[in-house]
């Protein structure tokens, strides 16, 4: 199995720094977009640039303070992403997490600048460790300019060489993955997977289930059938918007699939291994949709009112349990 070095960087306008900064820090009462984060975890989190006011304030600060003009529509932070390969990263003890982590860090000041830099944070609450950072785009003669810092899609290629290179000095079973723009892949959150195969693997015993709540005259059963289901409300519930987010993926994942064989060539001899992946990807991808359209029909056959009590009860036991874990 390969490991990747990963990075992603994006452009952030003003309007939009307040979005990114409650996420990264942390500042929503609740993440229904991502149901991965574990709260209870949170305080595990850690920066290692800590920011001292809100992303706009900052932002604006460093902008007037190294001189440099700003449109409205100007770009005034960038926004990354920095992990590794899941199951390479997650072997990891905290100690060796932290000191790659920081180990790329030094990549990123250096070829950004520190002082321009406004949070740098770990999150160890979700599946897979990874970094969040932010910092304003300054050019070297002190100018607000996205593009030539970033320097547009070829830079970004740029950027991937380089990390990849940085990286592999000291972690040399890294290897540097073919630039996103060529594989074209849409990425689905793992935690899609995640729901549909834990599902799939009780359908038969949840569709069984289902067929009991309609008993009648054996309430021992019934009710045995819906403390079961109960079990699977809170990921039953919300197959339904799963499916229609992995069905938008499709959308996009079929088109841009279908010009990648010429962009592949140019990059073989680097990444001749990563081709099979590309391949695989939609198939991958289909085969989610299948589990979730199987899953979405057998879960509407429930009463919604009854799905719902369960769910609202499946959340108040698991919260009470985590609580529970907490305190010994």
């Amino acid at each position: 199995m390969s490991y990747y070095a990963i990075i992603r960087i994006e452009k952030r306008k003003i309007g939009s720094c307040a979005a990114i900064e409650k996420h990264h820090e942390r500042k929503k009462e609740q993440y229904k977009s991502n149901p991965n984060i574990d709260p209870a975890l949170t305080p595990l989190n850690y920066h290692l640039v800590q920011p001292t006011k809100s992303y706009r304030m900052m932002a604006l600060e460093r902008i007037e303070e190294v001189g440099a003009k700003r449109r409205k529509d100007s770009v005034v932070l960038q926004d990354g992403l920095l992990t590794a390969s899941p199951e390479w990263i997650r072997e990891k003890s905290p100690e060796e997490q932290a000191e790659y982590f920081n180990y790329a860090f030094e990549f990123l000041k250096d070829r950004y600048g520190e002082a321009n830099f406004k949070s740098v944070v770990v999150h160890l609450d979700e599946a897979t460790p990874h970094m969040h950072f932010v910092f304003v785009p300054i050019t070297e003669d002190g100018r607000l300019s996205s593009k030539d810092v970033m320097g547009g899609p070829k830079g970004m290629t740029k950027l991937q060489d380089d990390f990849y290179e940085f990286m592999a000095r000291k972690y040399p079973e890294l290897f540097r993955g073919i630039p996103a723009r060529v594989t074209h892949r849409t990425h689905l959150p793992s935690y899609l997977y995640k729901n549909a195969a834990e599902l799939y693997k009780h359908y038969d015993e949840i569709q069984n289930a289902i067929k009991d709540i309609g008993l009648v005259g054996n309430a021992k059963k019934k009710d045995e059938a819906i403390a079961l289901l109960g079990r699977y409300a809170p990921e039953m519930a919300r197959m339904e918007q799963q499916l229609k987010t992995t069905e938008q993926h499709i959308k996009g994942l079929k088109n841009a699939l279908e010009n990648r064989d010429s962009a592949i060539s140019k990059y073989r001899a680097k990444s001749d291994k990563q081709e099979a992946e590309i391949d695989k990807l939609e198939e991958q991808v289909d085969t989610l949709k299948k589990q979730q359209e199987a899953l979405v029909a057998m879960i509407k056959r429930i009463p919604p009112d009854l799905l719902e009590e369960m769910e609202r009860r499946e959340r108040e036991r698991r919260k009470l349990e985590k609580h529970k874990g907490w305190e010994r």
